[in-house]
């Protein structure tokens, strides 16, 4: 199946080859234990959040990226850090995060000013794919149709290009499971997930504020605290769909795509492709889930009546909107009455001569 992340090798496959060791290994750090010893650590296990730059960036951009005016001013952030190689396997989750965080109003990503950044963005992180796990790569796929494929549809002007994801939603489709009555249950709830997400805020996190050894022993100088069992800390809400939701939100997502291929039907150049696209989606609606049966049904109506209307002939609006100025021109010279000889000449009053110069 064509997809940002569809070369990759099956999960069981991963998992079986070790992963090759690093061309160039950075140095070993030596960290000093409470008993003084020196303990080797490698790479960046032994460093925090806040001491890794490259986290703390995508933390900083993680907050921004959802902002329709901050953006592309993030998105350009983020798409060098992925090309000038800054980002590893350990920063794969962050990563992940932050273009969920992009397309937490997946309508964006078919606005006229931020269209051709989302294609840019997503491009660049489908060249990466060994930073993601398999599911975090399945759901990096429904956003590739939203920013990728969506998009391509509402900017592009070339009948090449426009088929062309018009047959990569087609094979979408047709490798499609048919939907059970669980799927509805899982795109309700993906949904509501994702309109949660779009609603609340992002806040920046703050760093634990270092205790001094004085304070602690004033605060507990019995030493009880280590026998009491810590409060349980609130878990965050993960933005990594269930494999259900990733399959219920990828059928949402394709039918959206052919809500903007709708919007290309006043091109002459599209309809037909529109009319097939349409077509195969109502022949396969099997696999779409019972909730999504209307849309489909709405798109072979609204098929159906722009073939009726095209059968009726151009009407005078669309046949003036299509004529150029030197056509109308043309147009009213014709039916202009000039007489082949006129009142010029000999007899006349030599005004040609006069107008002429």
């Amino acid at each position: 199946m064509t997809s940002l992340f569809g070369n990759l090798p099956s999960l069981t496959a991963q998992e079986e080859q070790p992963p090759p060791p690093p061309a160039n290994p950075p140095p070993e750090k030596r960290l000093k234990a409470h008993d003084g010893t020196a303990v080797a650590t490698s790479g960046r296990e032994g460093l925090s959040e806040g001491d890794d730059q490259v986290a703390a960036a995508l933390s900083k951009i993680k907050q921004h990226i959802g902002s329709r005016g901050k953006f592309k001013k993030a998105s350009g952030l983020l798409r060098q850090l992925l090309q000038d190689g800054n980002v590893e396997k350990a920063h794969g989750q962050l990563v992940f995060e932050v273009l969920a965080a992009s397309l937490r109003q997946p309508s964006h990503g078919v606005d006229p000013e931020l269209a051709r950044e989302y294609i840019k963005l997503f491009t660049a992180a489908s060249k990466l794919p060994e930073l993601f796990s398999a599911r975090e790569q399945a759901q990096l796929d429904v956003y590739g149709i939203w920013a990728v494929h969506r998009s391509q549809i509402a900017t592009t002007d070339d009948s090449f290009v426009f088929n062309k994801v018009l047959g990569r939603i087609k094979e979408s489709v047709h490798h499609l499971p048919e939907a059970g009555a669980e799927e509805d249950e899982a795109l309700l709830a993906a949904k509501a997930r994702l309109a949660e997400e779009a609603e609340r805020p992002v806040e920046p996190e703050k760093p634990a504020e270092p205790t001094a050894p004085a304070e602690e022993a004033e605060a507990d100088p019995f030493g009880l605290e280590a026998l009491i069992a810590p409060k349980p800390k609130a878990k965050k809400s993960s933005v990594l769909w269930s494999s259900r939701e990733i399959l219920s939100m990828k059928r949402d997502a394709l039918l959206d795509c052919v809500d903007t291929m709708k919007a290309c039907y006043r091109q002459a150049w599209a309809r037909t492709s529109v009319d097939m696209a349409i077509e195969d989606i109502w022949n396969h609606r099997a696999r779409f889930c019972a909730s999504q049966q209307q849309r489909i049904e709405d798109f072979r109506r609204f098929v159906r009546e722009q073939r009726a209307i095209r059968r009726q002939g151009p009407s005078s609006k669309e046949q003036r909107r299509d004529t150029t100025a030197f056509e109308a021109a043309r147009t009213s010279w014709s039916k202009a009455s000039v007489s082949a000889r006129g009142a010029v000449g000999g007899g006349g009053d030599h005004g040609s001569e006069v107008w002429l110069g």
